[in-house]
């Protein structure tokens, strides 16, 4: 799942749960479905809840589908046949939505295809089109630049951090009193389940538990792997063998202006960029990781942070970021383009038994169990009850 999608699935979730009488219905593909609880367990077999046992088909099927998507990007046509598909999709959701018997859209995916009719509830997930237009795609940029005029015209805003809605209120000069804050939380499957079972999933990465560094994220601009991997090579050779840098996280947009040493890094094994990963296989990085690294230039939320935290596993991210919401007292916070800064968390955290602490991953943990879907769900109920009374 997406990273939207995801949230989607679980907010959509945790209503259905606490308020039964309210109903769902979403727009796939061309077509309208109802989503009941059967309709969400069916959604969950087929995504990214599994258990650990099934890692490995996963994380293959994983690895082929996301083969075939870049292939299938790079075909003659492509990118007019997807403008085509949109279009139509655009046609058909114009032509059907005021035929639902709908009382209010709720816009989980930014923008809906086209005026609902009925009151809306948008989801802004951060501003990064607006404040950087420079990490994302033109097409992207141009696609959220109706959100402005969106806002101005929604009853409320959904939002999933405290950072995101002082943004939104600085940039679009939306009243800050009718934005609110529903945050995700890291799904089931991200707890610790011990060094053993840990290994048996790092064993075919060829990785050891505690003795990797890890970066999580879409391998686009904005998430500032460069740093990361400019801070990791100062490191002393024999610390670089012995720890290799892991950068997980589907292929993404733009230029990363990745330092030109990162070849020979590559090829000696030391930087190693796994793609395709499913959750089962990223739950178990991050428990084996001795420290996981959150660079990022701009965040809306860092689902890495929480889901890192949730595993026990101690963080270092970008200071003055929507990331420091979630990690409270429980990291290191370097400023996101100093270098040398990084290099001294990746060598404390080689120096430091913390990621072994029992009583600090158990504090880590507690932690990430502050941010809960349900509670986001309450929120997300009372506004539902704001808007249609």
């Amino acid at each position: 799942m997406t990273g939207v999608a995801n949230y989607t699935f679980n907010i959509v979730r945790c209503v259905m749960e606490i308020a039964p009488d309210i109903g769902f219905a979403g727009f796939r593909g061309f077509d309208w479905r109802k989503f009941d609880r059967a309709a969400m367990q069916e959604i969950a077999r087929s995504q990214h809840k599994l258990h650990d046992v099934e890692l490995q088909h996963a994380a293959s099927f994983a690895r082929i589908k996301n083969l075939v998507l870049d292939r299938a990007a790079g075909w003659p046509g492509s990118r007019v046949a997807g403008a085509i598909y949109r279009e139509m999709r655009r046609g058909r959701f114009s032509a059907s939505v005021r035929k639902q018997p709908l009382d209010l859209f709720h816009a989980f995916n930014f923008r809906p295809l086209a005026d609902p009719g009925v009151p809306m509830l948008p989801v802004i997930y951060d501003l990064s089109t607006f404040r950087y237009p420079e990490f994302h795609p033109p097409d992207r940029v141009r696609w959220l630049e109706p959100l402005r005029d969106l806002v101005e015209r929604a009853p409320l805003v959904q939002t999933i951090s405290d950072f995101s809605r002082r943004e939104i209120a600085d940039i679009f000069g939306y009243p800050l009193a009718k934005i609110f804050v529903a945050p995700p939380a890291a799904a089931p499957v991200f707890v610790p389940l011990g060094r053993d079972l840990t290994q048996s999933v790092l064993d075919t990465l060829d990785l050891t538990y505690g003795e990797f560094f890890l970066v999580v994220g879409t391998h686009e601009p904005r998430k500032n792997i460069r740093t990361a991997v400019l801070a990791y090579e100062r490191l002393p050779q024999a610390a670089r063998a012995r720890s290799p840098l892991v950068l997980a996280g589907g292929k993404g947009w733009g230029d990363l202006d990745l330092p030109a040493q990162t070849e020979s890094l590559v090829r000696g094994g030391s930087v190693r960029f796994v793609h395709g990963v499913a959750d089962p296989q990223l739950r178990s990085l991050y428990e084996g990781a001795r420290l996981l690294l959150a660079p990022s230039l701009y965040e809306g939320f860092g689902m890495p942070v929480v889901e890192a935290l949730a595993c026990g596993t101690p963080v270092a991210h970008s200071a003055d970021t929507s990331m420091d919401e979630i990690s409270g007292n429980m990291d290191r916070r370097v400023a996101a383009l100093d270098v040398e800064g990084w290099t001294r968390a990746l060598r404390d955290a080689l120096e430091s038994d913390d990621h072994a602490d029992l009583a600090r991953r158990e504090a880590r943990i507690a932690r990430a169990r502050q941010f809960d879907w349900q509670q986001s769900a309450e929120v997300v109920i009372d506004a539902y009850r704001r808007i249609l009374n």
